[in-house]
């Protein structure tokens, strides 16, 4: 196994012990023992995939989004794992992401390290996958219909040494995924409160907290294993909420950080109504107390770097999220709150940054227009300096634009939230130290 996949589970294993797991996975289908996938790949391969990432690079939009259609018309129920408005043929968010997760990994093939940094593209793909409950069958289905699409978009030049060699890369890839993955699923299932897959909860409170915002508080219901549990997680990750409007079982999951407090016996997210947006509008217009969704654990690579460091949030609009928890946890290392949003009503959890300690910088788009990302880190700047760790949580242009400007101006450290679409995008959104990594990278997730 290559040693930075090695660094990434014994990252991931850091699991409390002495509590007993719950799971309502399969166990039959979990781990990659006894599955036949490579441990590593033969030098052949890698020379073979090297040679050839060249040429498949531009080919890589059409080969995904063969994968896309092919595969969810022949395995429909895995429509329950996707977005249809980020997939073809709404939208080809979800292909250019997975497109350039393919390039991304047969341009770094010789040295994967590239991909594998703590906290970086790799481990943001396998808590996705946690999040979505994927297990080691699904990544057959997913070889199987890569490997066709492949075949289908470039047709004869690819010979069968190349096909062999493009299997087993993709073969490789699978079992480091699928080991990091249930390395992440054991340690959810012994955190305080813990779990993993998906789990019945009851709304217990549904609250407005600004204008078309709205929190959601989620209790294990009597009887449950979770039943009186206190919720452990890390400050910043998010929880995976599945419901069902239309009863046919396919609407995706949805991902929303948690609001809740670290050791609570409740879980919150907190979530804005989106003009046609599915969930969301069931949400604010169906779901009452009282009623059941089901809850994956909390997982997410968008975590405080260092509660001890000083620290400067920024967010936009429902961005806010994770600063909640972040404020909370930072403490005195938090030297400056920023946020911009419509008006001061639409502005979710402005009491808690206020009552954090540490100054508040808002801005009102309809008082005073859209401040640009130029000047709005440059007074962030002015008021706390460069020397901190920046953390930031908006709209995705948005953040890459304030990213940008922060390692301009020497910002310390830069750290965003990555959703869905910004995985598609160039550029690398996960985390940029100084400016060592200011090229950015191009790895997007396929979850």
């Amino acid at each position: 196994m290559h040693r930075g996949f090695r660094r990434l589970l014994v990252n991931s294993r850091n699991a409390l012990a002495g509590r007993r797991p719950h799971s309502t996975l399969d166990p039959a289908t979990r781990g990659s023992e006894g599955t036949g996938l490579p441990a590593a790949m033969k030098p052949g391969t890698v020379d073979i995939v090297a040679n050839t990432a060249a040429a498949v690079a531009p080919k890589a939009l059409d080969i995904t989004k063969t994968f896309y259609g092919g595969m969810l018309q022949d395995y429909p129920e895995l429509l329950a794992y996707f977005n249809p408005a980020h997939n073809v043929p709404i939208s080809e968010n979800q292909p250019m992401a997975l497109a350039g997760s393919i390039v991304a990994y047969a341009s770094n093939i010789r040295d994967l390290s590239p991909l594998l940094v703590p906290n970086g593209p790799l481990m943001a793909i396998c808590h996705r996958h946690c999040a979505l409950c994927i297990t080691p069958p699904q990544y057959n289905v997913v070889h199987e219909n890569v490997m066709k699409s492949i075949a289908k978009v470039l047709g004869g030049v690819v010979t069968p040494e190349i096909a062999a060699a493009w299997s087993e890369a993709v073969l490789f890839l699978a079992k480091a995924c699928i080991d990091t993955e249930e390395s992440l699923y054991r340690m959810a299932e012994q955190r305080p409160g813990g779990w993993s897959g998906l789990e019945t909860f009851e709304v217990s409170e549904v609250r407005d907290v600004a204008e078309g915002i709205k929190s959601f508080s989620f209790k294990a219901p009597a009887g449950s294993p979770l039943s009186g549990e206190r919720f452990g997680f890390t400050e910043g990750q998010y929880l995976t909420l599945k419901v069902d409007p239309q009863g046919d079982g396919l609407t995706a999951p949805r991902h929303y950080t948690v609001t809740s407090p670290p050791g609570a016996d409740f879980l919150q997210c907190t979530v804005k109504k989106i003009p046609g947006g599915k969930v969301s509008t069931y949400l604010h217009e169906r779901l009452s107390v009282g009623d059941r969704v089901q809850l994956t654990a909390p997982f997410g690579i968008f975590t405080l770097e260092s509660k001890e460091e000083p620290s400067v949030l920024m967010s936009a609009g429902i961005g806010v999220t994770p600063m909640v928890n972040f404020a909370s946890a930072l403490g005195g290392s938090l030297k400056l709150a920023v946020h911009v949003d419509r008006a001061q009503e639409a502005f979710a959890y402005r009491d808690v940054l206020a009552a954090s300690g540490a100054p508040l910088l808002e801005k009102f788009t309809t008082v005073e227009g859209r401040p640009s990302p130029s000047a709005l880190v440059q007074e962030a700047i002015q008021k706390a300096g460069a020397d901190n760790n920046f953390y930031i949580c908006g709209p995705p242009a948005w953040m890459e634009a304030v990213s940008k400007e922060l390692q301009k101006a020497g910002a310390k450290s830069v750290m965003t939230e990555v959703f869905g679409s910004q995985l598609a995008e160039s550029g690398c959104p996960f985390q940029v130290k100084a400016a060592a990594q200011a090229s950015g990278c191009p790895f997007g997730s396929a979850a």
